[in-house]
């Protein structure tokens, strides 16, 4: 008896040590900029410790890959990587970079872009879908590929490839209403495809290598389908990213007072004048705001009206979040995120705001829309578009699905003129918001605990109005 009692405190002490190591590792990868996340999980995919999505969030798999990577190397494996440990990791990962010359390739025929192991292969060639490499002893093949819905639908497509034949094996199988994935072995060769969905195609690589490559073949074929994205072919693809117009309301004239400011560099730069607007969600009852870094990153002083004055915490500019807190430091009600559903293309969402703040009286706007598509401009994955109107004032609302619960913030809208001058017509209701985890991993980076939705019911319209209306603000920028 006494043996067993032994043993099940060994592994009590055994479980919190773990779940403490865990816990430092995700303050230490939440604490890097945006860029070094997914710069770093890049890495480990080279290195062959991460074979899931780049997304700069962290989670089991990342945790998994940290470790794993110091253990690969001898080093006490906690998740946390010091400086030395770091500096490996960029030694060993971009090793296999440029040993493949990995590097980004625009392709106008199937309208993608992605990363291609240059140095492996010989020069392309046109195939019939697209494009095809093969290395000089055919070892190593890529096929690009655009199909019509006309032709092969996206579901079909999927059907067709994890299909039960001769000489064919799986051991990867993900489908998800905007990208699959697929790999497996075939007549001896081992195999990766990664194909996304449009309104009207699908488009996408497949990757085959004879076993000999397997070592490193399989981190290529992981950095590949990561680096996976929208190209539209046109001169100005490049400049998309310029595209999108945060919507917030336009300063005003300031009467008075400096405009002009020094940073802790020493360098001077122009301070926005006058005054602006937009919304916000309070996050916790001791009176923390989420909302967009541009609504409130450059303000004199914050005003939240019906609760009284706020201070920035801190904002990731990378991402556009910032979190606020009132003065008071209290808040009644807080809004609650949905817990690890996917958002799906098609659900119905809400918007909530006060867009126009100064011209409509500060009252608050109700919108409904659907989730249009599950990436952003270029196939950037940390937004979803909505199809809700989203008008100046807006950026820094809650976007909810049917249950009340929160999936995103509204983050910009595509700038009309821009698109009429690059694609030669007028964009409507074409608007972005960025993914709800993302807002929760930004609190969990500052100790702050998101609250979770654990009704699964649906709600009516003015039942979750009325609910969100309690937690959606109005916050001025002052300066």
């Amino acid at each position: 008896m006494r043996s067993v009692l032994f043993a099940v405190l060994v592994l009590l002490v055994s479980a919190g040590a773990s779940f403490a190591d865990y816990n430092r590792s995700k303050a230490w990868f939440n604490d890097l900029t945006y860029q070094e996340r997914i710069r770093t999980q890049f890495l480990l995919v080279f290195t062959g410790d991460y074979e899931t999505i780049v997304d700069g969030a962290f989670g089991p798999q990342t945790y998994k890959a940290l470790k794993s990577f110091q253990k690969h190397r001898e080093f006490g494996s906690d998740g946390v990587l010091d400086a030395a440990q770091t500096l490996i990791l960029q030694r060993d990962g971009l090793d296999l970079v440029k040993r493949v010359g990995f590097e980004t390739r625009n392709e106008a025929l199937t309208g993608i872009t992605f990363g291609i192991p240059a140095k492996l292969f010989e020069a392309s060639s046109k195939s019939e879908r697209g494009h095809r490499w093969q290395a000089y002893d055919s070892s190593i093949e890529l096929e690009t590929l655009r199909i019509a819905k006309g032709d092969t639908s996206y579901k079909e497509l999927y059907q067709r490839l994890t299909s039960s034949r001769n000489g064919r094996s799986l051991d990867t199988k993900l489908f998800r209403n905007d990208y699959f994935v697929v790999s497996g072995q075939q007549d001896g060769r081992d195999f990766f495809v990664r194909i996304m969905k449009t309104p009207e195609d699908s488009r996408g690589f497949s990757l085959f290598w004879d076993k000999k490559h397997a070592v490193f073949m399989r981190r290529v074929a992981v950095a590949m389908s990561n680096s996976l994205r929208y190209y539209d072919g046109g001169p100005e693809a490049g400049k998309l990213d310029a595209m999108t117009s945060a919507p917030e309301l336009k300063s005003l004239p300031r009467a008075n007072g400096p405009q002009e400011q020094a940073d802790p560099s020493g360098q001077v730069y122009r301070k926005p004048a006058g005054s602006s607007s937009g919304s916000g969600y309070v996050l916790t009852k001791e009176g923390h705001i989420g909302t967009n870094a541009h609504v409130v990153s450059e303000c004199s002083y914050l005003d939240v009206p019906g609760y009284g004055t706020a201070t920035l915490i801190q904002a990731d500019l990378v991402n556009d979040l910032a979190i606020i807190q009132l003065d008071r430091k209290h808040a009644d009600h807080v809004v609650k995120f949905r817990a690890k559903q996917p958002i799906l293309r098609g659900e119905e969402i809400f918007v909530l705001g006060y867009p126009f703040a100064q011209l409509l009286d500060n009252n608050l706007n109700f919108t409904h829309g659907i989730v249009s598509s599950l990436a952003g401009v270029q196939g950037d994955i940390r937004h979803f578009m909505v199809s809700a109107p989203v008008q100046p004032g807006n950026s820094g609302g809650p976007v909810l699905d049917r249950t009340g619960a929160l999936i995103g913030t509204v983050v910009s809208r595509l700038d009309k003129f821009k698109t009429l001058r690059v694609a030669g017509d007028l964009p409507e209701n074409i608007n972005f918001a960025i993914r709800g985890r993302l807002m929760a991993t930004f609190m969990e980076s500052l100790g702050l605990s998101p609250s979770y939705n654990t009704i699964t019911s649906l709600k009516s319209p003015t039942q979750i109005d009325e609910e969100a209306a309690r937690y959606t603000v109005l916050i001025l920028c002052k300066n």
